[in-house]
């Protein structure tokens, strides 16, 4: 069944380096502790990243605008707008953002890297209509980043739109479709 959550109604959590905020969407934890965390972070100005040793980290934007990312010592560089696909790096990276004008949202997905190829956890952006069945035991969210989007299901049909989380951990027996109410329209696809 599928879940609706505001992302304002999210509680916030300083981040470690103090630079940021970041609401935790949903969290795996095992016995040996936190194993993977999908978040929003808002970055507010032109700052670090805090590390996260053994992690790997999916970062993608919200909304429109664009965010250069850049290791410290130079190793790579890449601009992530909303309409470019997550860029993957290491947590352990020290990574600087800069070219923010303006508050802008991330959509982060870690992983720890021991578990990072045992199942797949993936994040896509999706700029076009599509559809999935039969997700098997995974946790799937749909997270609208630019536009509405309607998602139909059997005989029900919800729009969806951006400052929402949608969620499903249900086997999903039953084909799904989701189309955008105008072409330009984008949303991430996270798959648990």
């Amino acid at each position: 069944m599928w879940q609706r959550r505001a992302l304002a109604d999210i509680p916030t959590v300083q981040w470690r380096n103090g630079h940021g905020y970041t609401k935790v969407i949903a969290e795996g934890i095992t016995g040996s502790g936190l194993q993977w965390r999908l978040s929003v972070a808002a970055l507010l100005k032109d700052a670090p990243f805090s590390i996260f040793t053994g992690w790997r980290r999916s970062f993608a934007l919200l909304g429109q605008e664009s965010v250069i990312l850049s290791e410290k010592n130079g190793n790579w560089s890449c601009t992530v707008n909303g309409s470019t696909p997550p860029f993957q790096f290491s947590g352990e990276d020290a990574v600087q953002s800069s070219g923010i004008v303006a508050p802008v949202q991330a959509l982060n997905l870690m992983v720890r890297s021991n578990i990072a190829s045992e199942q797949p956890r993936l994040i896509l952006l999706k700029k076009a209509a599509f559809t999935f069945l039969d997700m098997g035991e995974s946790q799937i969210f749909l997270i609208p980043s630019n536009g509405a989007w309607n998602l139909c299901e059997g005989q029900s049909n919800v729009s969806m739109v951006p400052g929402e989380i949608w969620s499903n951990s249900d086997p999903i027996s039953s084909r799904i479709f989701l189309t955008q109410e105008k072409p330009k329209n984008s949303l991430f696809f996270v798959k648990i």
